[in-house]
Formats: C-alpha cells, sequence, structure tokens
C-alpha cells in the first residue's frame, strides 16, 4: 500500500500538465500512487495522461468521467478507490516543489493531527507571491482549499467527508464538514505548493453577473442539511455563522464591485434575507470584530469586520452602495 495517494482533476490543461505531472513524479520521496481524473477534456489531456500511465505503470490510474463532472466530484470519484494512508491534492494546472511530499509526511509522522496545513506560491503573470493561511480552525473554514495540504485519508473516509456538487464552491462544503467532525489540525511554515492564477478557470473567471452569492447560500444551506450544527458548541456554532459572513461578504466584495447600485441592492438584499433565514441571531457572535477571531487573517478580519460595525450603525446599505460603483 502506498503512504500518499496523490489525486490530480484534469480538465483542459494540455499546456501546463507536462509541468504539473512531472513535478509530482520528480518527487524526492517516492512512495506514493497518483490518481489522474479527466474531466472530459476537450483539448489533448486525455492522450497526455494515457502517455504518462503508460510511463509510470503500476504509480499512475488514470480515471475517466462519463461526463464532466467538476473538480469536486471528480476528487471524490478518485478519494473512493485511493489505497493511501495520506491524501494530497494537487490541480492540474499548478505544479510542486521536488521536496512536497517529504515535508508534509515528515509534519504528518511527526504532529498527532489528521491534517498538515502550510501556505502556498502565488503566481499570477510571472510574478510570485507567498500567501499564508489563517491559523487553528479557520484553516479549514475560511482556508477550506484542499491543495497546500495533506489529509490523513482514514479521517476524512470515517467521517465521508467530501465536496458538494456545487461547482463554484465546492471546496467549503468540504472544509465545514471537516470542521464539524473535528478535524485536528497542524499548520506549519512552508510554500512548496505552486499556485498559477489562471483567468479563465471557475474561480478566476467569477464575476458579479454569475452570482456567487446563490453559491454560498446554496452551499451553506446543504451543509445545515446534512449536518445537525445544533450538537456543537455555543463557539463552533458561531464559527461557521462566521464563515457564512466572510464568504458572503468575499462574494459582494471581491465578485460583487462595480456591478452598479441596483444590481447591489438586490445582491446585498439577498444577503440578508439569507442570514437572518439561516442564523437569525447573527447579532449575538461574538467573533465579528477588527481584532477577533485569533488566526484570523487581517483581511477577512477587516471585511466581516467592517461589514457588520457598518450593519450596526446603519450603515452597510451606502458601504455596498458606494463599493456597486467601483
Amino acid at each position: 500500500m502506498p503512504k500518499i495517494s496523490v489525486i490530480i482533476p484534469v480538465y483542459n490543461t494540455q499546456k501546463v500538465l507536462h509541468r504539473c505531472l512531472d513535478s509530482v513524479f520528480g518527487q524526492t520521496y517516492q512512495d506514493f500512487e497518483v490518481i489522474c481524473i479527466n474531466d472530459c477534456s476537450p483539448d489533448d489531456s486525455a492522450s497526455i495522461l494515457r502517455r504518462y500511465e503508460k510511463k509510470y505503470p503500476g504509480k499512475m490510474t488514470v480515471l475517466d468521467n462519463e461526463r464532466n463532472m467538476g473538480q469536486g466530484l471528480s476528487r471524490k470519484r478518485a478519494m473512493d478507490i485511493c489505497a493511501g494512508e495520506y491524501i494530497a491534492f494537487v490541480d492540474s494546472d499548478d505544479y510542486i516543489a521536488a521536496d512536497y511530499l517529504q515535508t508534509y509526511v515528515q509534519e504528518m509522522e511527526t504532529h498527532t493531527c489528521d491534517v498538515a496545513v502550510a501556505g502556498f506560491t502565488k503566481e499570477t503573470d510571472g510574478k510570485f507571491r507567498k500567501v499564508d493561511p489563517p491559523a487553528g480552525v479557520w484553516s479549514a473554514l475560511t482556508y477550506p482549499i484542499p491543495c497546500a495540504k495533506m489529509f490523513r485519508a482514514a479521517f476524512l473516509k470515517e467521517n465521508n467527508i467530501h465536496f458538494s456538487d456545487i461547482r463554484r464552491g465546492e471546496d467549503i462544503y468540504f472544509g465545514l464538514s471537516q470542521f464539524y467532525h473535528g478535524i485536528r489540525i497542524h499548520n506549519f511554515s512552508y510554500h512548496g505548493y505552486y499556485y498559477c492564477f489562471n483567468r479563465n478557470s471557475t474561480t478566476g473567471s467569477l464575476t458579479y453577473d454569475k452570482e456567487h452569492e446563490k453559491d454560498i447560500a446554496e452551499i451553506f444551506s446543504k451543509f445545515l442539511r446534512d449536518h445537525d450544527i445544533s450538537v456543537l458548541s455555543a463557539e463552533q456554532r458561531e464559527c461557521v455563522e462566521y464563515t457564512y459572513l466572510s464568504n458572503m461578504v468575499n462574494a459582494l466584495v471581491t465578485y460583487g464591485h462595480g456591478c452598479k447600485p441596483e444590481k447591489m441592492k438586490k445582491k446585498y438584499a439577498f444577503f440578508l434575507s439569507d442570514l437572518r433565514e439561516k442564523f437569525p441571531n447573527y447579532r449575538g457572535n461574538s467573533l465579528f470584530g477588527l481584532f477577533r477571531p485569533k488566526g484570523q487573517t487581517a483581511k477577512i478580519r477587516l471585511g466581516v469586520g467592517m461589514t457588520m460595525l457598518a450593519h450596526k450603525l446603519g450603515l452597510d446599505r451606502w458601504m455596498f452602495w458606494i463599493l456597486s460603483l467601483v
């Protein structure tokens, strides 16, 4: 049985797929299997995968989806058959440093945890920037990306933790489910995952016309249907509520700015209605603030804190009106 299962969903990445696969097979640590899922790629990705599968017999498996399923369900399909003690996710347009798997295995085996979490290096138009994640539970909740992490496979499988079938933000559900089941998180400093920002990707192509706030609402509706949060502590429920707010604020600010006042008015009204329905006691959340919660990134603290402060003072509609113009 391999120590690590490396799961790579593939869609339309023929130009950079070689770079990704070469970085995986060029690791200093070699006790791993690779499972690639071809998600009905219209380009030459499928033939590239077959060549690598032939080059690395017994080490690489290629699954072909009968229909386009998206990254989340493609990853889930691989998770159902993977044999490794640990799981690492890599996206096919990204790549990893040569010591990536070795570094993560050492962290997993040195610390008692279900997931080891580090930062990543973001490449945008040839420029590189190191990005550090939030700490503690926020590494699952507001940093839900599956990449730049290594998971204990048994934890995910025993608790039936998987991705949602919602195309945009499927990893939000994945992170919430980990938190619900009490995942033990180990944070460490490392940036060996190279995230290559693609303006044509699902995330990179988001605009206000795609109404990402409705995706967030749907994801949380599914999570609340599937998980009884009444069994959580009051503090844990506040964390779930905070996660909802952080994602909604991101949808409105990052993807909603410039949409013009009339459209923003509808977006914000939808957000408030959904917030009051899902979390009627949100005003009493002790985590809202510019300098809390502990472990959260300054950017998210500022976004959520400013929004809820403006909401408390009755200035929130004016704030989002201004955002709709810029």
